[in-house]
């Protein structure tokens, strides 16, 4: 059904439009944001937002990508020429916000795609030279730095995840990133029985249970086992693997290609197309946001827009 978001949007948005709706999704985030700081100094209640978890609207962990998104596509326009010094100063202040939600919040997930994509950005406006990694380095330390000294939550979560690493190595995968290690195991285990054409949609959750019942993994325990049996793997990646097999995966990373390939010839949307790229399919390998409400539509939308940036003469160039 949300599919069909791409189909409208690429034939009914002009050109001239797609900044505007990029503008007033910011708008909508800015939003977010006023109840989000509301929520979090206790201002206001809102929903089922918390201080600890300030997240308006959705699921922490998919209002983590929106943030992130959000977070590179200031930082690109404020790198842009196209925006004026007081445009630059707004967007630098929105900039501290929404990053600093981002870090307040604990989704790890819109974390971990905004420190990698800000790498590429960097590199897309520097070029990949020692100084731009320098650059790249100390912009990420000093967010992670900051974050870790004022958000009780991010500091319990790193923590948090260092003692889980600490157990893995002591083949302990009780914990939130050992059942991600054997979930790779577990699917790595029904691809390798099922390698070309999955188990199906509909019996994923099964094949795993099946698999667990079968193979007895010694490290984790029973309460781990029945959590692994109830939820998706947690990685989008290993989900579409696990139901439609390599030939499924291969597919999947050509629709990736196919949105990098997209030949959109104004410069800020195309630089947008790839960030948009890097945050959305660095964040699936840490949930299966195809299978998520909020987070597709958010492709369909912005995969919809850079669709509309690269037709040109009634025709579309896709190198695909």
């Amino acid at each position: 059904m949300y599919w069909l978001i791409l189909f409208v949007i690429a034939t009914s948005i002009k050109k001239e439009q797609i900044q505007p709706i990029i503008t007033s999704f910011l708008a909508g985030m800015f939003l977010s944001e006023i109840i989000a700081y509301g929520v979090f100094f206790e201002l206001w209640a809102f929903k089922d937002a918390t201080v600890g978890n300030p997240s308006p609207v959705m699921f922490w962990i998919d209002y983590s990508v929106f943030m992130a998104l959000t977070s590179i596509l200031l930082l690109n326009r404020i790198l842009s020429k196209n925006y004026s010094l007081q445009q630059k100063i707004f967007f630098f202040f929105f900039f501290c916000t929404v990053t600093g939600n981002l870090f307040l919040a604990i989704g790890r997930t819109g974390q971990v795609a905004l420190v990698f994509t800000m790498f590429v950005l960097i590199f897309i406006h520097h070029k990949a030279t020692i100084k731009s990694i320098i650059l790249g380095l100390l912009v990420v330390g000093s967010i992670f730095t900051t974050a870790y000294n004022f958000s009780n939550s991010f500091q319990e979560r790193s923590k948090a995840g260092v003692k889980d690493i600490q157990k893995i190595f002591k083949k302990d995968f009780n914990g939130s990133w050992g059942i991600r290690v054997v979930y790779w195991i577990t699917a790595f285990d029904i691809v390798k029985a099922n390698p070309l054409i999955g188990v199906g949609i509909g019996d994923s959750q099964s094949e795993i249970k099946k698999t667990l019942d079968a193979k007895n993994y010694q490290y984790i325990n029973n309460s781990t086992k029945e959590f692994m049996q109830k939820l998706h793997p947690h990685n989008q990646y290993l989900l579409i693997s696990i139901q439609l097999g390599i030939f499924g995966l291969l597919i999947f990373l050509y629709m990736i290609y196919c949105i990098l390939s997209l030949k959109i010839q104004q410069l800020e949307i195309k630089i947008l197309s790839i960030l948009f790229t890097s945050i959305f399919f660095i964040s699936c390998f840490a949930e299966p946001l195809f299978i998520k409400q909020f987070t597709i539509a958010l492709f369909m939308l912005f995969v919809g827009l850079f669709t509309v940036a690269s037709i040109e003469d009634k025709s579309k160039n896709v190198d695909c």
